[in-house]
């Protein structure tokens, strides 16, 4: 048994939600592994990985008998999937998976470049325990605002999509934006639902939080909620409405960020506007708003 979907992306853009709102269907099978992230694993001749940074990406499977095992559970279900945000980035993933599941549906989230890069760049600072430091982080002149960083330079959809539209063809992808999940969830998820094919009236639990942004009041707090260790341990033994309830509990600890100061926020939009035209044109659906 193999997925007949993959949520490929982009990584701040809700896929942890989506990935939940999925699990949650009886018609869908999610891997247990949320992140398999198996099909952006390889190793070059000394051993450094093709793709990328091991402070940061974590590669629990590393096999096809690995990955396999994961859907080995999946019985009956219509759907089966994953959900791992590195593939929309990992330049080599999508031929990757074209060669072993040609018939895969492929699920992509998008979010407003500057945003979306903002989002990350925080969730960077939250795993090295670090602070916000607004004169140094709410400028031109900061690390993650630079063209050339990782935050900036995955923020620049087209190029990314492309390949898979280039390995799938449109009718076996399904793009939807970070905006319309948060305003309207029922909607974005009946459609994802009818993609997939099981029952579109289906109506998950859209109170949980899952995975929320911003900084946290208690690092120490945050650090244990967060550690991939403490989690890949507990969360096979804990039930799900003790799991709903630390999810609620990791929320309070948030404090919503520092907004972007419009005037960055503005001349940051400025370097994608070629890009989002061509995501726009690519996706058919009108991005004027992103402007």
């Amino acid at each position: 048994m193999l997925p007949n979907f993959i949520v490929i992306g982009a990584a701040k853009a809700g896929t942890t939600a989506l990935y939940w709102y999925l699990s949650e269907h009886p018609d869908v099978f999610m891997s247990p592994v949320k992140e398999t992230n198996y099909f952006a694993y390889g190793r070059d001749a000394e051993g450094r990985l093709l793709y990328g940074d091991p402070e940061v990406h974590r590669f629990p499977v590393t096999s096809l008998e690995q990955y396999e095992a994961l859907f080995a559970e999946a019985g009956n279900a219509r759907a089966v999937g994953e959900a791992s945000p590195i593939y929309l980035e990992s330049p080599a993933t999508a031929e990757r998976i074209r060669s072993r599941l040609p018939a895969v549906r492929i699920v992509c989230a998008l979010r407003h470049p500057v945003d979306r890069a903002y989002s990350d760049y925080l969730m960077y600072l939250r795993s090295r325990n670090r602070r916000l430091d607004p004169a140094r982080d709410l400028s031109a002149d900061a690390a993650w605002t630079r063209p050339d960083s990782h935050w900036m330079q995955i923020s620049l959809y087209h190029e990314q999509l492309q390949r898979y539209y280039r390995a799938f063809g449109p009718e076996q992808i399904h793009v939807f934006l970070f905006d319309d999940l948060q305003r309207s969830p029922l909607h974005v998820m009946q459609g994802l639902y009818r993609f997939l094919t099981v029952d579109p009236g289906f109506v998950p639990d859209f109170e949980t939080p899952h995975n929320v942004g911003g900084m946290p009041s208690s690092r120490l707090v945050e650090g244990v909620f967060s550690s991939s260790v403490i989690r890949s341990a507990l969360q096979p033994f804990i039930p799900k409405a003790a799991a709903n309830w630390v999810r609620h509990l990791r929320t309070r600890n948030m404090r919503r960020p520092p907004r972007l100061p419009a005037e960055l926020r503005q001349q940051l939009t400025g370097r994608f506007e070629d890009d989002i035209r061509q995501t726009s044109h690519l996706i058919g659906r009108n991005l004027d708003h992103w402007l």
